[in-house]
Formats: structure tokens, C-alpha cells, sequence
């Protein structure tokens, strides 16, 4: 099941391009997107369509790079360091694919981040048991799937672990890992930050975890 979470906040974005692996354009115009929002400075300020709307207000619509460079400077100059970040991201989108829609250029980072979001249920820290601790005898690869079993619940479900920074972990070794669950309507409601997990081949304990960071909501539980 896909994790239906909206893509609405800079702290999602940023865990987002954070554990991305890979080099690539939308990624670079997303990193300078996020640090635009670093520099707003802006207190409490946590969602994307509200800092858009601000940075707007601020420069002017539509927002371009004449826009941005033709605004007085005023003692706002963090304001300024934000607004250097966004045409830096206009210009690399013009001449990565001729884009200079601010609009389109933020609708293409929220599309391709929100599809990024669907394969990730949470965020852990994972501990493979060494062989001589009853853990495997050969290495674990990115994109393997375990049972995972929570100490509140007897049902075990399939979660994919998908390795950040690495491909592949050894008996003994630890991992960041983004994982995705096949029982989500079963644990929904049931999760929360800092709970540990096994995971498991059949009965044989392979590792423990730690969930860091809940990505899905649906299964984050109710106080």
C-alpha cells in the first residue's frame, strides 16, 4: 500500500532530498528551494504553500528572477540570501529543460518528492546481528525485505529496507534505512518515534531497529 501522506512541510522536504541517493537536477533546484526556506527565517514557519505565499508578497508575482534582483534592499538581507538561493534554482531549471516557471519548477519538486514519499512508511536505525549472534552468515542488499515484528503485537509483516549510503550491510554492521511495511492498515494508529522492532527470517531474529522518523501518518499513534 502506498503511503498517501500530502508532501506539505520544509521538514519533509528536506528528510526527502536528504536520503535521496542520487545526483540529479530536481534534487540540486529542491536543495536550493529548502535552504531559500532555511534563510527565510521565518519563526514557527513549517509549510511550503505559506512560505510561497510570503516570499510572493515579499518580491512580487509572479515570482522571477527580475523580480527578485529588481527588489529594493532593505535590513531584511536574510530575505536576500534566501531570494539569491531561488534564482540560482530558476536558472539551473532554465538550463536544465528551458523552465522558467516558478510555479512549474515547484510543482515538479513536489511531484517527484511526493512519489519518493509513497515507497516510505518510516525512517530507522538498523543493528544486523552478528552470525555468531544467531544473525545471518552472508551480507543483506539494499531493497531486502525481513519480517518485521513490533513487541506489542504477535502479527509479523514484510518490510523492505532500502539502505541509506550504502548497498550493502554485514552481519554485525549498523544502517540508516528508509522501510517500507506491507501491513499499514494493521498498524495504523499504532506507531510513534522511538519504538524498536525486530526483524526476522521465519522465527530467527536477524537484527533490531529503531524507528526515527515516521513519514506515514496514517500509522503514527493517537495521544
Amino acid at each position: 500500500m502506498l503511503n498517501q501522506t500530502p508532501l506539505t512541510t520544509i521538514h519533509q522536504l528536506e528528510t526527502l532530498i536528504a536520503i535521496d541517493p542520487a545526483a540529479h537536477p530536481i534534487k540540486q533546484m529542491a536543495s536550493l528551494f529548502v535552504g531559500a526556506m532555511n534563510d527565510w527565517d521565518t519563526e514557527g514557519q513549517i509549510s511550503i504553500v505559506e512560505f510561497i505565499k510570503e516570499i510572493k508578497d515579499f518580491f512580487g508575482a509572479p515570482l522571477t528572477i527580475d523580480t527578485i534582483n529588481n527588489k529594493p534592499i532593505d535590513h531584511s538581507a536574510w530575505k536576500y540570501e534566501a531570494g539569491s538561493s531561488l534564482v540560482e534554482m530558476i536558472r539551473l531549471s532554465q538550463k536544465v529543460d528551458q523552465q522558467l516557471d516558478f510555479d512549474q519548477i515547484i510543482e515538479d519538486i513536489i511531484t517527484y518528492y511526493q512519489k519518493q514519499l509513497e515507497k516510505i512508511d518510516f525512517l530507522a536505525h538498523l543493528k544486523y546481528l552478528d552470525t555468531s549472534e544467531g544473525g545471518r552468515k552472508t551480507p543483506a542488499f539494499s531493497k531486502y525485505r525481513p519480517q518485521i515484528k513490533f513487541d506489542f503485537d504477535d502479527m509479523q509483516t514484510s518490510g523492505e529496507q532500502t539502505f541509506i549510503n550504502k548497498a550493502v550491510v554485514n552481519p554485525g554492521e549498523e544502517v540508516e534505512a528508509s522501510i517500507r511495511i506491507i501491513a499499514v492498515d494493521h498498524f495504523k494508529n499504532r506507531l510513534q518515534e522511538g519504538m524498536a522492532f525486530e526483524f526476522r527470517e521465519g522465527s530467527r531474529i536477524i537484527g533490531t531497529g529503531v524507528i526515527v522518523q515516521l513519514l506515514n501518518e496514517k500509522l503514527r499513534k493517537k495521544i
